[in-house]
């Protein structure tokens, strides 16, 4: 189990702005002996979690690749979600993204990009950010155990992601306490300057939080319109939550296997 453990926390270090790794470098973040990265990026490259590039440089091998097409096609949330996404750019104009929690982090996997000139572009889908510093990760937050997710907040410094300031635990903990009241989180400029952000969560079979829904836009566009946008994110997160309960399938339920065969 420790092993895996290590496995896993190596791969943590694989991200969108970090994707290629040497040994040296993953002895030094991990705070193992040199010798013991070496065998788990072997390990890894064994079983196709990993590639090496070149002079002993590692990056993400085709069956990481593999497994995320398999999670993609036997989840039903982005494709319960991204309908509603897509409808609600051609009324509204503004960026909808889906995001996830994973390990503390908000993990976007999806978006649409408004159509609006002035649209906000959003983060990066696949990327994963802290989820004390967006408003779709302290949606997610809220709906955890709040003892259990204080205790975890409090157990490292955070940083505001804009100021860099270290956060005030105590006024995360009641801005988490209004977001489990209200159903709502907003970021007017807080993680990206002059960008505003509402998030609603998309809810799961037993009522709990499974996702975040959330609409960016110029802060000042998204001030003038915010009582407009919170009534349509609201809306549209109901929407997916209902399409997502008619899409899961009963347990044992198996998808058929569809192969992508070229044309002509």
């Amino acid at each position: 189990m420790s092993t895996l453990t290590k496995a896993g926390q190596l791969l943590d270090l694989f991200t969108v702005g970090a994707p290629v790794w040497g040994v040296s470098e993953v002895a030094v973040s991990l705070g193992i002996p040199r010798s013991t990265a070496h065998s788990l990026l072997t390990g890894l490259t064994e079983i196709g979690l990993l590639q090496v590039r070149r002079r002993g440089r590692y990056e993400l091998g085709w069956r990481a690749f593999e497994l995320g097409e398999v999670h993609r096609s036997s989840s039903a949330l982005i494709p319960a979600a991204h309908p509603v996404m897509d409808d609600f750019v051609r009324r509204l104009g503004k960026t909808v993204c889906l995001g996830v929690f994973l390990r503390g982090c908000v993990l976007f996997i999806d978006k649409v990009v408004g159509d609006d000139p002035l649209s906000v572009l959003g983060p990066r889908v696949g990327a994963r950010y802290e989820a004390h510093g967006f408003a779709s990760g302290r949606l997610l937050l809220a709906d955890r155990p709040a003892a259990a997710t204080e205790r975890q907040l409090r157990a490292r410094p955070l940083r505001e992601p804009v100021t860099r300031v270290p956060v005030d635990i105590d006024a995360l903990v009641r801005r988490l306490g209004d977001i489990r009241r209200t159903g709502l989180s907003f970021d007017h400029g807080e993680t990206v300057q002059d960008v505003g952000c509402v998030a609603a969560g998309v809810r799961g079979p037993q009522g709990e939080v499974v996702a975040s829904l959330s609409i960016s836009a110029p802060l000042r566009r998204f001030t003038r319109r915010e009582s407009q946008l919170v009534v349509a994110v609201r809306g549209a997160a109901a929407q997916v939550t209902q399409r997502l309960r008619a899409l899961e399938r009963p347990a044992g339920w198996r998808a058929p296997v569809v192969a992508c065969v070229p044309s002509g």
